[in-house]
């Protein structure tokens, strides 16, 4: 078969374009071919750094996984991570700067079509099948230099898949309106409708009608699968509520980034609750107390302080809870953050003082895959498990170290219930989770991991969708 490219694109955010690209990546790889994903740009600051040093979307990460490839920079050329008056660019894998709409766009135009011209060739160099996931929808007639929806099917010949989620309402209409409003239409070879709840058989008219007026054929009805967790692309996905519990607090703060690292709670059948400044009160139920990552630190350890959440956390602490920052989470925790060269911020500040830390922030940002055991006085782990750093921040504790094979991965107070650590993905580590769960006494069900979970998706979406209109 002759190489091929397939757009995935949808009619709003949301709609499951995740989801379908992860599929059709497991799908092919099943059917034996050398398969990618890829998305040109993906706005998140849920990003996963690759041994390389370079860095990309964590949803592109987990297609990768679904595609049996390791993860590459080419995979998602352009990330932006949203910030207070603009967003941070990663382009290629590496941050560039921080740049408002009129930079982005002049970038746009004098770069970024070369770079994700250039990202698909690479991928095409070495792969059958690229899996092109778009963004938002293609509809928007307000927007120029639409890289992540229009340009795979303009310079590269792709083939499209239009997905339409029946949640919202309105599917029908979705669907015919993008056909409709979109640049090339020509290009959309079948339609997908996605999270159904009932029989597909009460859509009967609505589809042939659909497929009369679109001369396209609807492949597939996907229905609306409960009880299977995979991790979300952006903090969107994380304002739901999959499961409740009040012994699990996750400190919400104002620019929380990376917060995948609660992901393993969830694969675990576990719930939490998310803490604001609206129910701070809550910490006061908690066992465990997880800090995540930020994308602006010292603001969000202010918001942290100045709400009530941090003498909340001292006090949830001196009772015996357990308390786990992570990344910039962990350095909340610590004494002090400097910030001699305003990498993050103009100022210095003090932390919660609960690890005998501080941290100063150096020019040169560390991303970095990790291959760590933890091992200390308090958990004598035997799992070797990778991990991630993305961060500024170099921090320098008294405290004992987390880990005795790794390197430098983190702390650990001198009663064993206060942990930081610079590790992303660090709760996937079984030695440290189980032992967290059981000085905190929370029992949750057997792990599911993320293989099985791709595994059973794809089994339902094959179940449930015809590729024959796109040549499979």
């Amino acid at each position: 078969m002759a190489k091929k490219i397939i757009q995935v694109i949808g009619t709003s955010s949301g709609a499951g374009k995740s989801f379908v690209t992860m599929a059709l990546c497991r799908v092919f790889s099943d059917a034996g071919f050398k398969v990618a994903p890829f998305k040109a740009v993906n706005m998140s600051l849920n990003s996963i750094a690759l041994s390389d040093g370079s860095e990309i979307s964590r949803a592109q990460w987990l297609q990768a996984m679904a595609s049996r490839e390791k993860p590459r920079k080419e995979m998602n050329p352009i990330l932006l991570k949203p910030e207070k008056d603009g967003c941070l660019l990663v382009a290629n894998g590496k941050s560039i700067s921080s740049m408002g709409h009129g930079e982005y766009s002049e970038f746009l135009k004098t770069q970024g079509r070369s770079l994700v011209s250039d990202s698909i060739c690479k991928l095409l160099d070495s792969h059958d099948v690229i899996v092109c996931e778009g963004a938002g929808s293609p509809a928007e007639i307000n927007m120029d230099n639409d890289l992540a929806n229009a340009f795979a099917i303009e310079e590269h010949g792709a083939e499209a898949l239009l997905v339409g989620d029946i949640e919202r309402g309105g599917v029908f209409a979705a669907l015919y309106g993008t056909l409709k409003l979109m640049k090339h239409p020509e290009a959309v070879k079948g339609l997908l409708i996605n999270k159904m709840h009932g029989e597909k058989a009460l859509l009967g008219r609505g589809i042939a009608e659909l497929e009369n007026i679109t001369e396209r054929k609807v492949i597939g009805v996907m229905p609306f699968v409960e009880g299977v967790y995979l991790p979300g692309e952006d903090s969107e996905d994380y304002k739901k509520e999959f499961r409740m519990d009040y012994r699990i607090a996750v400190i919400k703060y104002p620019h929380v980034e990376n917060y995948g690292d609660i992901d393993p709670i969830f694969a675990s059948g576990g719930g939490v609750n998310y803490i604001s400044d609206d129910n701070a009160e809550d910490i006061s139920r908690a066992k465990v107390i997880i800090m995540p990552g930020s994308k602006e630190v010292v603001a969000d350890l202010e918001f942290v302080i100045g709400s009530g959440i941090g003498e909340r956390i001292k006090d949830a602490a001196s009772r015996g809870s357990v308390v786990v920052g992570i990344c910039g989470g962990y350095q909340m925790l610590g004494r002090r953050i400097d910030d001699p060269y305003g990498i993050e911020s103009d100022r210095s500040a003090l932390g919660l003082g609960l690890l005998n830390a501080q941290t100063v922030y150096l020019r040169e940002k560390v991303v970095r895959e990790v291959s760590y055991r933890v091992d200390n006085r308090f958990i004598h782990g035997s799992e070797s498990s990778d991990g991630y750093e993305i961060h500024y921040g170099r921090i320098e504790s008294r405290e004992e170290p987390l880990c005795g094979s790794g390197g430098d991965i983190g702390s650990i107070s001198e009663n064993g219930r206060i942990i930081g650590t610079n590790i992303h993905g660090i709760l996937e580590n079984r030695d440290l989770s189980d032992y967290i769960m059981r000085i905190s006494g929370i029992r949750i069900s057997e792990k599911h991991s993320l293989e099985q979970n791709i595994c059973r998706m794809t089994s339902i979406f094959s179940s449930n969708v015809d590729l024959g209109p796109l040549g499979f």
